[in-house]
């Protein structure tokens, strides 16, 4: 039994790889977790708490993190916007642009750009980030009866005593 990563994708999917033990996310979500935000820890789990006020306009410009097609045109409507509002001059736009147009170029096409399920709900950390419902994931059924959470889990069915004459 292990727990998937709770990240959520731009378009709105949920990452489904094996969370790290004790963690929030997989291997690589932690790792990008702790480069986008190198100032905070990598969140664990831990109850919500209120959100943190939205960034003022002195802040870089940031662009989302460019792991799919939904996170790209997300960055193109950031830097269009970004340009119109005259928050990023025309030169920084072009190479913004330059490096759309190579990560939209390495970006898996297979999938479409909304995902056929997409996450219902979020949990907020205290630093604001979201989180996708926390999912366990049983590998196999023949270790249910072992399991410490048979009992809350909504998959375990106890055997059907045969002794019964």
């Amino acid at each position: 039994m292990y727990f998937e990563c709770r990240h959520i994708m731009p378009n709105g999917a949920r990452c489904h790889s094996p969370a790290l033990r004790g963690m929030h996310y997989c291997y690589y979500h932690t790792r990008l977790h702790r480069l986008a935000n190198p100032s905070r820890p990598t969140p664990a789990t831990g109850p919500a708490s209120p959100p943190v006020p939205l960034p003022n306009a002195t802040e870089p410009f940031k662009l989302p993190v460019l792991e799919d097609r939904t996170a790209i045109q997300v960055a193109l409507s950031q830097i269009l916007d970004g340009l119109a509002s005259s928050k990023i001059d025309r030169h920084t736009a072009g190479l913004f642009l330059y490096g759309l147009q190579i990560a939209s170029q390495n970006v898996e096409r297979k999938h479409d750009i909304l995902p056929y399920k997409a996450v219902e709900s979020v949990t907020h950390t205290r630093d604001d980030d979201e989180l996708a419902p926390e999912l366990r994931v049983c590998e196999s059924s023949d270790t249910c009866s072992t399991c410490d959470l048979r009992d809350t889990c909504k998959d375990f069915e106890p055997a059907e005593d045969s002794a019964e004459s």
